[in-house]
């Protein structure tokens, strides 16, 4: 009797051993990544609504149960800091997000100068760094300091359009629809970036038939009063507005001012941005502004992922926070570095960089606007930008509508 007892007690004691021993195989994969933007100062808004979106985007991977990475599953660990447009914050950031928090990929900043500091970080470190919000000039208009991807910066992808990409398609809209406006006149946020496209527009607006009038009117990102510098801008007696950098708020000061002294003609922008927010900004009933941005008044304009990344956003912060289409610009960002990683079946920065330069049929990437690809091979010497759909809004008599698509390819 006392035999059989303890052989039965070896047996259980034994299958027992598996149960114990299994939970350390399952543990869970976390995947660091390290996201920087102005969270203070005179644009924190934009700063914030852009680190929203990145954030939903997370929450859906996560809540689906993780990141697909070959065979392995990784919960994304999201950490953002504030540049408080500092360079000396924005390396400081880096520094601790890849030494501390052991990050391997980074997203932001969401200024061109700052993207200059935290690079050089970033490359030290092994670790890539992805532009998920904007670009002001492209390497298509090289000069001291230009911060887009080049075949001699490794582990560095740009997954959204610059300014100067998405201007001639603005300039096509503006000649199909206001064919007697022929003189531009230029202001935006000062940057050397500007500069720079003042200098380019300068150049190649007179082969369209257009012509730059005055100079170029620099605006601080916390100005105050637009009313002397926009009357300086119309002093040139301008046909229409064009502003080719702007701040979440600046497009739409910018209109509010020069309505009020008169001016009646076009006022366009460059920079990613919403028109209803604009036209909130300069008065709510604003007509002829149109930009690249996607409206979302215009419910019926919307795709169906749109709809639920906003939809999302309600859910989880205040609609004041609502702050343009940046959350959705900065969702998509993050959305195809994803993608791409997942394609990598790795999480290793480089393979992931060599994954994304490989991703050249469209269909290879989805975004929020349909189907895209990465080209740049032509123009920026290598295949490290994302070529999508993009959509022109406009407001009309306080009517904002997402009014044409548009498809910017990079050679």
């Amino acid at each position: 009797m006392k035999k059989t007892l303890l052989s039965i007690l070896l047996v259980l004691s034994l299958v027992a051993l598996p149960v114990f021993a299994a939970p350390s195989l399952a543990a869970e994969k976390t995947l660091v990544i390290g996201g920087i933007a102005f969270l203070t100062g005179p644009a924190a808004a934009g700063g914030m609504a852009c680190k929203a979106g990145w954030e939903l985007a997370v929450d859906k991977y996560n809540k689906a149960g993780g990141l697909k990475v070959g065979a392995d599953t990784y919960k994304i660990k999201l950490i953002v800091e504030d540049d408080a447009m500092s360079a000396d914050q924005a390396a400081t950031a880096a520094t601790k997000l890849i030494k501390s928090d052991g990050a391997k990929f980074i997203i932001g900043p969401l200024i061109d100068n700052l993207k200059n500091v935290i690079y050089p970080i970033t490359k030290k470190n092994g670790a890539l760094m992805a532009v998920v919000d904007g670009m002001n000039v492209s390497r298509a208009l090289p000069f001291d300091g230009n911060a887009d991807v080049a075949a001699d910066k490794p582990l560095y992808i740009r997954l959204h359009w610059a300014n100067n990409e998405v201007a001639p398609f603005l300039f096509d809209y503006l000649q199909a629809k206001y064919p007697k406006a022929k003189k531009i006149a230029v202001c935006g946020v000062v940057e050397k970036t500007l500069e720079v496209t003042f200098a380019d527009l300068k150049v190649n607006l007179p082969k369209r038939g257009l012509q730059v009038v005055g100079n170029l009117e620099g605006i601080a990102p916390d100005c105050s009063d637009y009313a002397p510098i926009v009357t300086r801008l119309l002093s040139a007696k301008p046909d229409a507005i064009f502003i080719p950098i702007s701040t979440p708020v600046t497009w739409g000061f910018v209109t509010k001012s020069a309505r009020e002294l008169g001016f009646k003609g076009p006022i366009f922008c460059a920079t990613h941005l919403d028109v209803a927010f604009t036209s909130m900004i300069a008065g709510g009933n604003a007509t002829d502004i149109f930009g690249v941005g996607i409206s979302l008044k215009d419910e019926a304009g919307l795709s169906k992922e749109a709809k639920y990344v906003s939809a999302e956003f309600l859910k989880k912060y205040s609609a004041k926070d609502l702050i343009s289409d940046v959350h959705l610009v900065g969702y998509n960002g993050l959305w195809v570095l994803l993608q791409t990683i997942e394609k990598a079946k790795s999480v290793d920065p480089q393979k992931v960089l060599e994954a994304y330069e490989k991703l050249t049929k469209k269909g290879s990437l989805q975004t929020l606007w349909g189907p895209a690809y990465v080209g740049g091979k032509k123009t920026l010497g290598v295949n490290r930008t994302l070529c999508y759909p993009y959509t022109i809004d406009t407001c009309m008599k306080g009517v904002s509508k997402n009014a044409k698509t548009i498809f910017v390819a990079v050679p």
